[in-house]
């Protein structure tokens, strides 16, 4: 009897596993859109140094489903780079498609919603060509976007104005090109036609930083300015891989997200910039409208770490405006 039942142990077993590895490697079918969303607010996951492929990057795409289930919206996500660590990609058909992205991020919410990249500093020098051709040849799901290394995407719309406009940008290329992307940015926020409501940036590597990579001094004295001057509200980075919120007046609001799969980087001593630090696994998430911003992070089981908001009619910038909230919920007043 004991001889037959773990015999049909035994079976069962091989049959979970043979079912899973069938899932986890067969082709995904194409992603349909979700419908109905309101345009008048965009809700955004942004997660960078996520592409590990060990159990941290599944725990924290997990928690990324679990919270915009609970939440009840989610129209997009942010990836900020280093979306594959270890040897290059071989193509588009490389199985680590499947491992790293496809199957990663999947649920309710994930599976149908888009994912716009950029490419850090574990992508070059051979993967950023294939992440670009799985964006324009709508590979796998399609939920891929990169149509080239840099790049600008509106995002809602509110009375006929964008309400997000955000430059995507690429670091991590040659030096060289950093004056193409400068001059993206003042294409995308001085061209003619309405003004967006929010104006945002993405990059892997962060301008102000208080994590062990610190501060890259050329993207402080060149590309600082560029979005000094062009009113950029915030800067989503990663490359660090830690959770910070850093803040300067006058300067957009400084959002890492760098703690989505990889081992964590220990973070230096908070200092009067620092407004949140935490070296966990996990995730920023934003929620827009018209008249306001909430920012808040999340750690690997989805629980909230730390909030904020930011009023549209904030006379101040990012030192001011962003505003933690309590744990009820509301406002705590600080001096901008």
């Amino acid at each position: 009897m004991l001889r037959r039942l773990v015999w049909g142990a035994g079976i069962a077993c091989t049959l979970i596993l043979a079912a899973g590895g069938y899932w986890l490697f067969t082709a995904p079918a194409p992603y349909v859109p979700l419908s109905d969303l309101d345009p008048a607010s965009v809700s955004m996951i942004a997660v960078g140094d996520q592409g590990s492929g060990d159990l941290q990057q599944w725990r924290v795409g997990r928690a990324m489903e679990r919270v915009a289930s609970r939440e009840g919206r989610l129209d997009m996500v942010v990836f900020l780079g280093d979306n594959f660590y270890g040897k290059p990609l071989s193509g588009t058909h490389d199985y680590r498609w499947l491992t790293r992205f496809e199957r990663v991020y999947s649920g309710h919410w994930l599976s149908h919603i888009p994912f716009y990249a950029v490419l850090g500093n574990h992508d070059y020098p051979l993967s950023q060509q294939y992440e670009i051709e799985y964006g324009q040849q709508h590979e796998g799901s399609g939920r891929w976007q990169m149509p080239t290394n840099f790049y600008i995407k509106d995002f809602g719309n509110v009375d006929g104005r964008p309400l997000v406009r955000m430059v995507f940008l690429d670091t991590s290329a040659p030096r060289e090109s950093l004056q193409q992307q400068i001059d993206l940015i003042d294409q995308a926020f001085q061209a003619p036609g309405p003004a967006p409501v929010w104006r945002m940036a993405a990059s892997h590597h962060p301008v102000r930083n208080q994590g062990k990579h610190g501060e890259e001094s050329e993207l402080v004295t060149r590309l600082l300015p560029v979005l000094e001057r062009n009113h950029v509200d915030l800067l989503l980075s990663g490359h660090d891989h830690n959770q910070q919120l850093l803040l300067r007046a006058g300067e957009p609001a400084w959002v890492i997200s760098g703690a989505g799969g990889q081992r964590l980087n220990a973070l230096n001593g908070p200092t009067s910039d620092s407004a949140f630090t935490a070296t966990r696994a996990g995730f920023a998430k934003l929620d827009l409208s018209a008249s306001q911003l909430r920012l808040a992070y999340y750690d690997d089981r989805g629980e909230l770490e730390s909030g904020y908001r930011w009023a549209r009619n904030c006379p101040w910038m990012a030192k001011g405006c962003l505003l933690p909230e309590q744990p009820q919920g509301g406002i705590a007043q600080v001096e901008p």
